[in-house]
């Protein structure tokens, strides 16, 4: 019992008191960590983004640690629970020599014989002794410490189980970025190189009119247009890399090898809802299904639960108990006599009820009342991170509002460029324009478009953010399981 107080609920709530502080893992480190690929290249199917996060929760590595978590606060949980069965020790010990220790009547000590008296070097006939010792001890009523002890382990198992999902989510939330950019540096890469061909004809065109002396080119046309290639080419290296590092990613995510051939499915980021969630529904799924909140909910019951646990250890503790111990002397008479003191030779059998309490009450006070501040912080954190949230959920959602605005008139501005470049491409094919007419018209073009697949992006990864931040996200993924 004494055990049970200092270590089993203490540890409970120093585990659930680590859940609440956890911090998520840093994907950034992760990615610098991979190792040396060691498996042979495969050919796997196309996979689309439910493939991949489908395969992601069943492999994840972070998961697992989460999963390991959840074990950890079940061991604890029984531990605690362990408490109410029976306790007990059993010890031997054999030794000698023993000296003589005889009376030539049994439970007559005036008839002890001369080498059993003490303080001479006399020992007489030397022998062997063989002792055992056993306690056993069965709590019937604590006053509520195993049943508190109890309920602060349930409500750490619980906190595990919305770490586990915390996770989860996470790891949700990065293989959707993971494939996201991966469509969207796959867009540019289309873009570029369609950009790429075209400047490519006028660099063409440009040359032989120069060389035929035409007035409607100068070499400056000539010099600008071949810098503009320069630069397509160094953006297309620079997607080219980071498609390679969102493949990297979704590989890691997966729990793949990265020698391990990986297809995406095409995606269009245009596919965007149609409708934005409602802010009053996303802010209440929020506070209900949010998994950082329900753990630290959990984290606060465990703190108030290991509180008055500490109150309940005031109250004693009542037992059924037993000894066993038993005695035998070779050399020694064994004396029958209850009212004479035999040592060497006996055997107890007891059995009955007891109560123990423990008076360090000072001590006790101070625990309490650090037991109490610490469900008060906890419960402070709780109603901070609410209040976090919420805000969290507004924030996401007046970005996703300016998001579609914001794509709704960069779709225009898209239009308008890709018609000025239409415009200006006939009119240099005719002859009535100039080149750096059509080089100012790609510009414009191939800017806006850039903007607008970012601004596509930028919107779909906060609708994930949304999605995960009001609990969504994984409930969605886990029904469809």
């Amino acid at each position: 019992m004494r055990a049970f107080s200092s270590i089993a609920i203490a540890g409970v709530f120093c585990f659930a008191a680590s859940i609440a502080s956890a911090d998520e893992p840093d994907f950034s480190i992760v990615l610098s960590s991979t190792t040396t690929p060691t498996e042979v290249q495969t050919a796997t199917g196309t996979l689309t983004l439910d493939d991949m996060i489908a395969e992601a929760l069943a492999r994840n590595w972070q998961i697992d640690v989460a999963e390991a978590q959840i074990a950890q606060a079940e061991a604890l949980y029984a531990f605690a629970a362990s408490q109410a069965y029976p306790t007990g020790t059993l010890g031997g010990l054999f030794g000698g020599p023993t000296p003589e220790a005889k009376t030539l009547v049994r439970n007559d000590p005036s008839t002890a014989t001369p080498a059993s008296y003490e303080g001479n070097f006399d020992f007489g006939e030397l022998g062997v002794t063989l002792r055992v010792n056993g306690e056993a001890a069965l709590p019937l009523y604590t006053f509520g410490k195993i049943e508190k002890g109890k309920e602060a382990a349930s409500h750490v198992v619980r906190a595990a189980g919305h770490q586990r999902n915390i996770t989860r989510a996470e790891v949700v939330v990065n293989v959707t970025k993971a494939f996201w950019a991966y469509q969207l540096t796959r867009s540019f890469l289309d873009s570029l190189e369609d950009g790429a061909k075209t400047l490519e004809d006028v660099l063409d065109k440009i040359e032989e009119l120069l060389e035929n002396d035409s007035p409607q080119v100068t070499e400056n046309d000539r010099l600008r247009l071949k810098y503009a290639l320069a630069t397509l080419s160094v953006r297309r290296t620079e997607a080219v890399q980071a498609q390679q590092i969102a493949l990297r990613a979704l590989r890691l995510l997966m729990g793949w090898s990265q020698s391990r051939r990986l297809q995406v499915a095409e995606a269009a980021l245009a596919d965007l809802p149609e409708e934005i969630p409602s802010l009053f529904a996303a802010a209440q799924d929020a506070q209900l299904q949010r998994p950082e909140l329900l753990a630290l909910r959990e984290v606060v019951m465990a703190a108030e639960t290991f509180a008055e646990f500490r109150r309940r250890a005031f109250y004693p503790d009542i037992f059924v108990g037993g000894v066993l111990q038993w005695a035998y002397t070779s050399n020694a008479t064994n004396q029958t006599n209850p009212f004479i003191n035999d040592p060497y030779n006996f055997f107890t059998l007891a059995a009955g009820l007891g109560m123990r309490i423990e008076l360090d009450v000072f001590q006790k006070l101070a625990i309490l009342e650090q037991a109490e501040a610490e469900a008060r912080v906890r419960g402070a954190q709780a109603v901070l991170a609410e209040q976090a949230v919420e805000l969290e959920v507004q924030k996401l959602h007046i970005e996703i509002t300016g998001g579609y605005e914001r794509i709704r008139m960069l779709e225009r501005a898209n239009r308008t460029a890709r018609g000025w470049l239409t415009a200006s491409s006939l009119a240099y094919d005719i002859g009535t324009g100039q080149a750096d007419e059509l080089i100012d018209a790609f510009l414009a073009w191939a800017a806006s478009e850039a903007e607008l697949q970012k601004t596509r992006f930028d919107t779909l990864l906060q609708l994930t953010e949304l999605s995960r931040s009001t609990g969504r996200l994984l409930r969605a993924r886990l029904d469809r399981r």
